[in-house]
């Protein structure tokens, strides 16, 4: 009896431990909870354009590479294998090519092959040496520099990803307590409204108030119904967007820390601004970087006019024998140098494309400029918007300072009869109303304060790769 009850047992665990994995436990988070911090750091890892953008860079470092290679020591193997004139012919070599940043390339051929009977050897050494066309580092690591400047490009349009999702992270992590404030406000709003209707509507039975006041409360109890669900609406729509920047999936539910209001003024005259984004801007550098970049198009341009003359000097010693070991003695040498040229002698594609390159090298300065006034204009405009916003929160100040005055005047009327609870309700709107328009100019404000920074260069550190 007790050996089938330890064999239940064993049968039982086991089926216990198919169904756990048959049908898994979902571990998935069901809910996050974030501070702003934590949102902002998120956003930043786990962005999806920011992930591309990342990937776009890695693409750069391999196209760099790409073009780094052309330098490496190449070595190509040869084989063949044929008939001539019904004899067998049997060869296989060995390349080894090295090009240098001067333009000068050598090349090393060894090689061995049978036929017609015969054994030959050779090993042949050749230099080429561009006299003007194609000399220097200049020409002969364009392409080296032109994969450079990409990948910094590509580190700038990353850099700039990340302020972009700084900014749209900030600002929808606000957007939402804004929202949520208003649902809250609605909310009451209903409650009391549907209060108010159900009093008029007491009162118009006694005969203490007539249909209009009950038609006028039923409509802003309505009226109050549609703000809500649009709160409530539009509440969810950026619960959604939020998630989307996160990259969180959008069935996980998202629980955001009260994010901090308090206004840190920045205390910046336009001058000090202007030199802080002359420097940090990012898309300044670009320009700036950008300028540089046609400039050396240009000189490369300017060299493509001179002559295309190469001096090429080639070296072999080769050996021939009807016994395959004897072919390797290698006792016959053989020299040629070469001077070989083909310019054009009008080179009028050459002069063309120079001449473009000029035209290219004053409208990067044009950019430049442009891009440089484009920034002063912002920051200015920036700070002025700061200002205002920052005369706005005083203003709102003020005027819950007014609402409560209206609301205590309106309970002292309330409460001696002299006028009905609508006054009251009224006054209570436009305390809580007061209340949302502070909340709303302090979020402005800071998403200024961010959006001033971003302009400047100084949102996030920019390290050039």
């Amino acid at each position: 009896m007790q050996s089938i009850m330890n064999n239940k047992k064993i049968v039982t665990t086991i089926l216990l431990w198919m169904l756990m994995f048959t049908f898994p436990i979902d571990a998935k988070e069901k809910e996050i909870v974030f501070s702003l911090q934590q949102a902002i750091d998120r956003a930043l890892e786990k962005n999806r354009s920011v992930l591309q953008s990342k990937n776009s860079i890695d693409f750069s470092k391999l196209s760099l590479a790409s073009t780094q290679s052309d330098f490496d020591v190449k070595i190509t193997p040869s084989a063949g294998v044929g008939v001539i004139d019904s004899n067998e012919s049997i060869a296989a070599g060995l390349s080894l090519n090295k090009k240098f940043v001067q333009g000068m390339d050598i090349s090393l051929s060894p090689g061995a092959g049978m036929g017609n009977n015969d054994f030959t050897s050779r090993v042949g050494l050749s230099l080429g040496i561009p006299l003007f066309r194609g000399r220097g580092e200049l020409v002969n690591m364009a392409s080296v520099h032109g994969a450079e400047y990409s990948l910094r490009s590509t580190n700038r349009a990353l850099h700039r990803t990340r302020t972009n999702i700084i900014i749209q992270t900030v600002s929808s992590f606000y957007t939402i307590s804004q929202y949520m404030k208003k649902v809250e406000l609605n909310t009451f709003l209903v409650e009391r409204f549907k209060n108010h209707a159900a009093l008029a509507k007491l009162k118009s039975a006694i005969g203490l108030a007539g249909p209009l006041d009950v038609y006028r409360a039923e409509l802003k109890v309505k009226d109050a119904q549609a703000d809500l669900a649009d709160a409530v609406e539009a509440l969810q729509n950026e619960r959604y967007e939020f998630k989307s920047i996160l990259s969180i999936s959008q069935d996980v539910d998202i629980t955001l820390k009260e994010a901090p209001v308090d206004i840190k003024q920045i205390n910046m005259d336009v001058a000090s601004a202007e030199k802080i984004t002359l420097e940090n801007s990012i898309d300044i550098r670009h320009e700036k970087d950008a300028f540089k970049e046609v400039q050396r198009n240009s000189r490369i341009a300017k060299h493509n006019l001179l002559p295309d003359l190469k001096l090429s000097v080639d070296y072999s010693r080769s050996g021939e024998a009807d016994v395959f070991g004897n072919a390797f003695s290698l006792d016959e040498d053989n020299w040629g140098v070469f001077l070989t040229s083909s310019t054009d002698f009008s080179r009028t594609r050459e002069k063309l494309s120079y001449r473009q390159s000029l035209i290219n090298i004053e409208s990067a300065r044009i950019n430049l400029n442009t891009t440089k006034d484009l920034a002063r204009k912002n920051v200015r405009s920036q700070l002025n918007t700061l200002a205002n916003a920052k005369d706005l929160v005083f203003i709102r100040k003020e005027q819950i300072h007014q609402a409560k005055g209206k609301k205590a005047l309106a309970a002292i009327k309330f409460n001696n009869d002299m006028a009905d609870n609508f006054n009251l309700i009224e006054a209570e709107t436009e305390l809580h109303q007061a209340r949302l328009n502070l909340l709303n100019a302090h979020i402005d404000y800071i998403i200024g304060t961010y959006r001033l920074r971003e302009i400047m260069g100084t949102l996030l550190a920019y390290h050039e790769e």
